[in-house]
């Protein structure tokens, strides 16, 4: 019996610690914020265009990118003084907002 436990004994010990060596626990990691697209008129120049559009979607927006699509000079006719209307296409993101998954 000694010469089977002498076998034995490194056996157990080898399942043993193979039992501890398992994968580690996955992290969860949050998705990334969703985008906002949205699109707008002002006549001044602005780091934050469209801001109140992306508020509608989010309480919370942030600056993603921004376009400046257009700069245009309002007809004299309309109006007393001339006056540049900007044109703006903006992506915010959302903190708190997930991306749609294509299941």
């Amino acid at each position: 019996m000694s010469a089977a436990t002498r076998l034995l004994w490194p056996a157990f010990a080898i399942v043993a610690l193979a039992g501890c060596a398992s994968d580690p626990t996955p992290l969860v990691v949050a998705p990334p914020p969703a985008p906002i697209a949205v699109a707008c008129q002002t006549d001044s120049l602005t780091d934050h265009p469209c801001l109140d559009a992306a508020r509608k979607e989010c309480p919370t927006p942030a600056v993603d990118t921004i376009h400046l699509v257009l700069a245009k000079q309002v007809p004299v006719e309309a109006q007393p003084s001339p006056k540049i209307i900007y044109e703006y296409q903006a992506t915010y993101n959302c903190p708190g907002q997930r991306v749609a998954s294509s299941l």
